[in-house]
């Protein structure tokens, strides 16, 4: 398990609609937070993401945590690679073993488009990025 790439977190989402209203999720609880290794997305990787109208743009391992799920998102501080800084969608997680015999989680991960934008861009109605202190 080489996870030499960078900092994958993992963001958990909260509905911070009033009841009765359309839920607006915000992606502000810090839930984990791992160094990750990159792997290469394969073409049936790809093409299976695509016949679900969804795109395989990262494939990431990092250290293993059952509780991640498909509703968080994941923020990637590559060390070398800044191309792919930013906000993403898991799209799979899959709990493995990997070449050493080490449990490790692999997440396949779709591109925000808009992650410069508070109101996010997945159409979800929610917020994409961890919300930004007004300290000052």
């Amino acid at each position: 398990m080489l996870l030499d790439s960078g900092i994958a977190t993992i963001w958990r989402g909260t509905n911070t609609a009033p009841a009765g209203d359309m839920p607006v999720i915000e992606y502000t609880i810090q839930f984990f937070q791992s160094y990750y290794g990159d792997k290469t997305v394969g073409i049936n990787r790809y093409w299976t993401a695509m016949a679900h109208d969804d795109r395989a743009d990262l494939l990431v391992e990092i250290q293993r945590n059952s509780g991640i799920s498909t509703a968080d998102r994941c923020e990637i501080s590559p060390v070398l690679d800044i191309e792919s800084a930013g906000m993403y969608k898991i799209i799979q997680v899959q709990h493995l073993l990997d070449e050493d015999g080490q449990p490790v989680t692999d997440l396949t991960l779709e591109r925000i488009h808009a992650i410069d934008d508070k109101k996010g861009g997945d159409g979800d109605g929610g917020t994409d990025l961890p919300a930004e202190s007004t300290d000052g």
